[in-house]
Formats: structure tokens, sequence, C-alpha cells
């Protein structure tokens, strides 16, 4: 019985390791596509903000980056976003979403293509810092859960 509740405690604490480790995955994952989505709409889009609504909904996300889509999308029609719904993001992330959105197909096109591409700089600059996270931080919390797993349990037998 008492093994059975170890196996159980291990079980459990590695469930919540690969939860919090999946958090610097979704983190990456996002501004990966959110970089490609800016280097999509720099090459095909003609900077209206009508034309914007239309591309947005041939784009396929998943997870974190459907939620900025969708949230993209009903800023559109009712001039409101809501980024609340993103996990992974923090404030200063926000804030540079915002400025995205808003900004996006207001200017003509040179200057839009300055703004996409000081845009992209940005979200690549977030993009190589979660990828230094997800590839460090990642493997470590799943490794330090399993040592903390493996010791409580020797603890209690």
């Amino acid at each position: 019985m008492k093994i059975a509740l170890i196996i159980i405690l291990i079980f459990v604490i590695m469930l919540i390791a690969r939860a919090v480790s999946e958090q610097y995955k979704d983190r990456y994952d996002f501004f990966n596509n959110l970089k490609n989505f800016l280097n999509h709409l720099r090459l095909n889009i003609s900077f209206k903000q009508d034309k914007i609504g239309n591309f947005l909904k041939k784009v396929e996300a998943k997870r974190q980056f459907k939620i900025f889509i969708n949230s993209y999308q009903e800023y559109l029609e009712t001039n409101q976003l809501s980024l609340e719904g993103i996990s992974v993001l923090e404030e200063s992330d926000k804030n540079i979403l915002q400025e995205i959105v808003k900004n996006v197909g207001k200017f003509d096109a040179k200057n839009e293509m300055g703004q996409l591409d000081n845009f992209i700089m940005v979200v690549d600059e977030k993009l190589i810092k979660a990828k230094q996270d997800k590839e460090k931080l990642c493997p470590m919390i799943i490794k330090l859960s399993l040592l903390f797993a493996i010791g409580l349990s020797i603890v209690l037998i």
C-alpha cells in the first residue's frame, strides 16, 4: 500500500512538473507563430484593415496563438483588444501585441513595411529568449521534480 502511494506521489509530482514546463514550450510556440504570422502578413497583405480580417480567417492557429488571432478578429470588429486569455504573455508582451494590432494596416506600404520589420525584430528577440528558456528550464524542471519525488519517496519509506 505504501509503495502504491509513493508511486502515485511521484506520478503527481511529475504531472505538475510537466504542466509547468509546458508553459515555457507554449511561450516559445506563441512567439514562433507570431513571427511567422508577421512575416506572412508582411509578404502577402495589401495593408488595409478590412483585408487583414480576411487574412486572419485563413490563419490556422493552435492553443495560445489561436486566442490571439480570435482577439485580433474581435478587435477589428469592436476596436477592443483583450489579451487576458493568453497565459504565456507578460505585461510587456501584451503591450507589444497591442501596438502590433493597433498599428498594422494604418500606414502606407513603405511605412507599413518598416513598422512590420520593427515588430519582427522585437518578436525575434522575445523568440530567442523563449527558446533559451525552453531549452534550459524545461529539462531542468523535469529533472529537479524527479529528484524531489525520489527524495520525498525515500523520506516517506
